[in-house]
C-alpha cells in the first residue's frame, strides 16, 4: 500500500461512520497530513452539518500547517452553496497546497466542478486514489445519482432447503403461521443483523400480502436509532387498508423507483415476499442481495426466490450465515 492509499484508507474508516445519519448527503471523510503525520480529521456526521474537510480542518491545531500539508479526501469537495458553504472555497482560502481525492462527486452540481476549482486555484490534485473502495462505500449516492433510482438490497430469510415462507392455506393462516414454533427461520443475533440494515438504509419495502399476512412493524428495534421510511407495494390503490405510518407505492417496478428517487431515496430495502422480491429480480432492477440462511429444515413451504448473480461475500453470525450477492451489473 502506498502512502497515499495509506491515509486515503483513514479517510474511508471516517467516512463510514456516518453510514444511516447522512443520507441523501454522501459518505465523506477526510485526512489532514503534515510530514506524514495526521494533524486533522473527520467525517460528515450528520445531514445539515459541517462537511468533512470542515471538520479535518477545525481539528488542526495550529493553522498555519495548513500551508504546507496535504488534504485526503474519498469524495470530491463540494463547489457549490447547500446547507453549508463550498469546501473547495475553504481549502482555497487556507491555502492547503494539495488535495488527494479518491473519486468524483458524481452529481449534477459538482461532477468535477470542485476539482476544476481547486486547480484554478493552483492547488495540486491527485484523483482516483482507491477509487474502487471510494466507489463502493458511496454505492447508494452514486447509483442514485448516475442511474437516477436508489441502491436496491433485496433480503430475505430461507431455511437449509431453500424455504422462505411456510404455505398459506387455511391452516396456516395469518395467525396460525405466526404462532407456529418452526416459523421463525434465523436465530437472535441474524435478527439483531436485520436490524443493523434497517439502521443503516433509508427505507424499507414490503408487498401488500406480506403486510396483510403478517403485519409487520418493519421497525428497527435492536440496533441504533434511526428508523427508515416504510413503503408497501399494491397492485391498486382501491379498496386497501393500510397503515397510516406506511406509504403506498402503486404499479410498474420502474415508476416506483422514479417515485422513490423523487423523494429522495437513496437505497431501499425490499423484505417483501417471493412475489415481491421476484418482481424486482425479474426487471433486473437489484443491486445486491442477503440471503439469511438458518439451521432449520422444513418438510414443505414457499421456496426462495431464484436470480442471476454475482457471489460477494458469506460471513457466519452465531453459527447462521448471511451470504451476499452482487447483481452482474452492480459487481
Amino acid at each position: 500500500m502506498t502512502t497515499e492509499e495509506l491515509w486515503m484508507h483513514r479517510a474511508l474508516q471516517l467516512a463510514a461512520l456516518g453510514l444511516g445519519k447522512v443520507q441523501p448527503n454522501p459518505l465523506v471523510g477526510a485526512v489532514v497530513v503534515h510530514n506524514e503525520h495526521i494533524i486533522g480529521e473527520g467525517y460528515h456526521q450528520q445531514y445539515g452539518a459541517p462537511h468533512a474537510e470542515v471538520n479535518a480542518i477545525c481539528t488542526v491545531k495550529n493553522h498555519e500547517l495548513l500551508k504546507k500539508s496535504t488534504l485526503y479526501v474519498n469524495l470530491e469537495p463540494c463547489a457549490h452553496f447547500g446547507k453549508t458553504p463550498p469546501c473547495a472555497s475553504l481549502i482555497i482560502e487556507k491555502k492547503i497546497p494539495k488535495v488527494v481525492v479518491g473519486m468524483k462527486d458524481p452529481s449534477e452540481k459538482v461532477n468535477g466542478k470542485g476539482i476544476k476549482m481547486l486547480q484554478d486555484a493552483g492547488i495540486e490534485v491527485i484523483e482516483k486514489v482507491l477509487q474502487d473502495e471510494c466507489l463502493r462505500l458511496n454505492k447508494r449516492f452514486v447509483t442514485y445519482h448516475t442511474k437516477k433510482r436508489p441502491y436496491i438490497f433485496l433480503k430475505w430469510a430461507q431455511t437449509k432447503n431453500g424455504f422462505m415462507d411456510v404455505l398459506r392455506g387455511e391452516n396456516t393462516g395469518r395467525g396460525k403461521a405466526r404462532l407456529a414454533p418452526t416459523y421463525w427461520i434465523t436465530n437472535d443475533a441474524l435478527r439483531v443483523w436485520a436490524h443493523k440494515l434497517r439502521n443503516e438504509e433509508q427505507a424499507i419495502l414490503i408487498g401488500y400480502n406480506t403486510l396483510k399476512n403478517d403485519n409487520p412493524q418493519l421497525t428497527n428495534r435492536f440496533y441504533g436509532s434511526n428508523q427508515p421510511q416504510r413503503f408497501v407495494l399494491c397492485d391498486e390503490r382501491k379498496s386497501i387498508e393500510v397503515d397510516k405510518s406506511f406509504s403506498i407505492l402503486v404499479g410498474d417496478i420502474e415508476e416506483v423507483l422514479n417515485e422513490l428517487y423523487a423523494l429522495k431515496i437513496q437505497s431501499v430495502i425490499v423484505e417483501g415476499g417471493k412475489k415481491t422480491l421476484q418482481k424486482f429480480l425479474d426487471a433486473h432492477l437489484w443491486d445486491e442481495v442477503f440471503v439469511l440462511t438458518g439451521n432449520v429444515m422444513w418438510e414443505s413451504g414457499v421456496e426462495a426466490p431464484t436470480m442471476q448473480y454475482v457471489f460477494d461475500d458469506e460471513i457466519d453470525v452465531d453459527g447462521e450465515t448471511v451470504t451476499t450477492y452482487l447483481s452482474k451489473s452492480s459487481s
